[in-house]
């Protein structure tokens, strides 16, 4: 009875182990896709991206910004349908000369190298700043402005992100950066109404 007691009791230390050793190893929440990503969410601040613009020429490129700016940003990669489906839409958004909207910057962002991603540009007819972030390493926070494309990010003259949808959500982006320039404009004039 000792020896069957001995072994029962050996098993499930054995089983204990084994679910130790589970929940130590067993993957993450992000592995798994159902927890959130790690990354610049609305409302967190990001100073600036560092990234490359003409054919490699290392560059950081502040968010924060005179006040009343606005700088959205458009994530884009040369691989994905989805891009191509927005691309000419957005074409249109990079064609308003800087002088009609001076307090909205507009810069592609993308995962791409810097030639591939003039390239892309060029195929669409946008005139936009580039900036390629092809070297940035996945784990650093600024790389999720990049996992999702196509993607567009609207951050105020602080840098912090007020707003971010889906690049097809061209008319949310538009009223988002409506209301960070309201509120803006009224302290300029001389307060709200």
């Amino acid at each position: 009875m000792k020896r069957y007691q001995d072994v029962v009791l050996f098993l499930l230390v054995l089983v204990v182990i084994a679910q130790v050793v589970h929940v130590v190893v067993r993957p993450g929440p992000a592995a798994d896709g159902v927890a959130q990503e790690r990354g610049v969410r609305v409302g967190d601040t990001l100073g600036a991206l560092t990234g490359y613009v003409d054919d490699g020429v290392l560059a950081i490129v502040p968010l924060e910004a005179d006040p009343g700016t606005v700088t959205v940003l458009y994530a884009f990669n040369s691989d994905c349908v989805f891009c191509d489906d927005v691309a000419p839409e957005w074409a249109s958004h990079f064609a308003i000369p800087p002088a009609a909207s001076p307090s909205i910057r507009r810069i592609a962002v993308t995962r791409d190298l810097p030639g591939l991603a003039a390239s892309y540009a060029k195929r669409f007819g946008w005139q936009v700043n580039l900036l390629s972030v092809a070297q940035l390493a996945q784990a650093e926070r600024e790389s999720s402005l990049v996992s999702k494309t196509p993607w567009v990010f609207v951050f105020d003259s602080d840098g912090v992100l007020r707003f971010q949808d889906h690049g097809a959500e061209l008319q949310r982006m538009e009223e988002a950066i409506a209301a960070i320039r309201t509120p803006a404009a009224a302290q300029m004039s001389g307060g709200a109404r």
